[in-house]
């Protein structure tokens, strides 16, 4: 018998239909089974609802991401767009956060770009020279001014294996643009009509030679320029290349063609005129964008670098002294044209050659000793001078006075075109003044209404008429006496000069005299005394044609000229008269 049918007819039945045993188990059951019903009822809840836990995921994406970054870049090209818009809204949402991150890892690096940038210049700047400088660039600079073409760009196309300058990404089936780059400084024409015709090409080439449709022209030649197209399943690209690219080329093309199929499947198949979503394939086209050149020529013999190096200092040599005498030239002419009696009327250079023309006063500075002043070699300038009379005021002032020849006590000068004599002069030079100052070139007018002349006679009295008073012992002269006696020296000075051109001679004696105050003998003494003063001063003067004698004490002049004995007068007379220019004088010094 059974342990069930044994507890049925054993237990009685409850109100609810269940004996008070049955309840007893089924509490222990959900007791000891209750874990376990939880688990199996999540797991039936999440096989009936197929959705993804965030939680879940989140405790797996490391790993997974970590793994299938190892297996190639679709992941890191799928996230690249959201990784950078999330970086540019971080940007814009707090940008002294970013900054302060990468500070410390962007100042070395603007450095070391810094670096790398002048690096490249100052090699691109080598480069630049040594072409310049060598056999091959010097034709090649001859080309560029030829063609009319920027050096640089000659150079460029020499150097120059080869360059990718445009890609095209074309859909398949339609034809349209997808997308398109160009290298920098390349001219693009009309993309879309670029795309069109390479679209329309193709479908010629299949038509014109019944190809099938999945065959297709590969490459083509269009001037200097090489047309690479890849086909893929759903697009293909167009190469622009100039020059004669290498074989792993296309590997390269024809790989990032598979990255942007792998990218793009989804837009490729649903597409219908909408580029948009292409945009992200850039980096794929960028990469196709390669370029290769020739190194640069090694460094020229030391011979033609020599040749150019003497070449370059002869014409920095030649371009420095043809500064300096141009320099010097039109110094020379300034001064040629400011100098008075000087008229330059033509001038000329050319070749280290220098030619003056022009007229010159015969009383104007010489012109030679002013281009040897001015640093220019006299051989090389040819000047010729014509004779003429300036009419600048200095120039007729010394001609005046060279043809006049006027005493020291007259002074000339030019007031506009008259020339004006003032001062002191012997009556014969004033006579004779008058009549050669008309023939002055330059002079129209003489006036000398200020002048004062004076006869030989005259002077002569004027000499005779001085006395020289003194005080009692004393054989100084005063200075209130001074006066007359600087009148004297004027009048022999003018007496002098008179007689110059009659070879006459003044004779002039001193007499000294003293009161009867003291002896004789001390009298004596203080009379030559007073002469010798007298005599000091007049020789002082620098006379000429005078001869100074001192006379007797006790023989002096009064003021009619007359000789008088007269020994109780302090002063001292002087007595002028004329001699011949044959006589002997004597000067007395005591």
């Amino acid at each position: 018998m059974s342990i069930e049918s044994d507890r049925s007819r054993h237990t009685p039945p409850t109100s609810e239909g269940f004996t008070s045993g049955d309840k007893d188990w089924t509490q222990l059951r959900t007791l000891l089974l209750a874990p376990e019903h939880t688990q199996l009822d999540e797991l039936r809840n999440r096989l009936d609802n197929r959705v993804v836990q965030p939680g879940d995921v989140s405790r797996v994406l490391p790993e997974a991401i970590a793994i299938r970054g190892q297996g190639d870049q679709q992941l890191s090209t799928v996230l690249t767009p959201y990784v950078e818009q999330g970086f540019v809204s971080a940007i814009r949402r707090s940008p002294r956060t970013i900054v302060d991150a990468i500070a410390p890892i962007m100042g070395p690096a603007i450095r070391q770009a810094i670096a790398r940038a002048l690096q490249s210049m100052t090699q691109s700047f080598n480069h630049t020279l040594d072409e310049s400088l060598s056999v091959r660039g010097l034709r090649w600079r001859m080309e560029a001014w030829r063609t009319g073409k920027p050096f640089a760009e000659v150079v460029l196309l020499h150097r120059l294996r080869y360059r990718v300058e445009q890609v095209f990404l074309i859909h398949r089936e339609t034809g349209l643009l997808l997308h398109h780059i160009a290298s920098d400084g390349v001219v693009v024409q009309d993309q879309h009509v670029v795309s069109g015709m390479l679209t329309a090409i193709q479908h010629y080439v299949r038509d014109s030679f019944g190809a099938a449709s999945d065959q297709s022209l590969d490459q083509f030649q269009v001037g200097d320029w090489t047309v690479w197209v890849e086909q893929g399943s759903q697009a293909y690209l167009a190469c622009v290349i100039r020059g004669t690219p290498p074989a792993s080329l296309r590997d390269h093309v024809h790989d990032a063609l598979d990255h942007i199929h792998a990218q793009h499947t989804d837009a490729l198949a649903q597409f219908f005129g909408d580029a948009t979503p292409f945009k992200t394939a850039q980096p794929h086209l960028e990469s196709c964008l390669q370029a290769h050149y020739d190194a640069p020529a090694t460094q020229g013999s030391l011979k033609l670098w020599i040749l150019v190096g003497l070449l370059v200092l002869g014409a920095v040599w030649w371009g420095w002294t043809t500064y300096q005498d141009r320099t010097r030239w039109s110094t020379l002419l300034e001064g040629l044209k400011a100098e008075p009696g000087l008229i330059i009327t033509e001038a000329d250079s050319g070749w280290g050659e220098y030619r003056l023309e022009g007229l010159r006063d015969p009383l104007a500075k010489d012109p030679t000793a002013m281009v040897m002043d001015s640093g220019l070699n006299p051989s090389k300038v040819k000047a010729l001078w014509s004779p003429f009379y300036a009419l600048d005021s200095p120039l007729v002032l010394a001609r005046a006075q060279s043809m006049l020849r006027p005493p020291e006590t007259v002074q000339l000068h030019i007031e506009g075109e008259t020339l004006v004599a003032t001062g002191s002069a012997p009556d014969d030079w004033a006579r004779e003044a008058r009549r050669l100052a008309v023939f002055v070139p330059g002079v129209f007018r003489y006036r000398d209404d200020r002048l004062v002349t004076a006869s030989i006679s005259d002077l002569l009295d004027q000499v005779n008429r001085t006395v020289i008073q003194f005080r009692s012992g004393s054989s100084v002269v005063e200075p209130s006496e001074r006066t007359g006696l600087d009148a004297a020296s004027t009048a022999l000075r003018e007496l002098g000069q008179a007689l110059s051109p009659s070879g006459r001679r003044v004779l002039l004696e001193v007499s000294g005299s003293a009161d009867a105050t003291g002896s004789a003998s001390l009298n004596l003494q203080l009379s030559k005394q007073r002469a010798q003063s007298v005599l000091a001063i007049l020789k002082a003067q620098d006379l000429e044609r005078v001869s100074i004698l001192v006379a007797d004490g006790d023989r002096l002049s009064d003021s009619r000229g007359s000789i008088q004995q007269n020994g109780n007068q302090r002063l001292v007379v002087l007595r002028a008269s004329l001699k011949a220019p044959d006589q002997d004088l004597d000067v007395v010094l005591p």
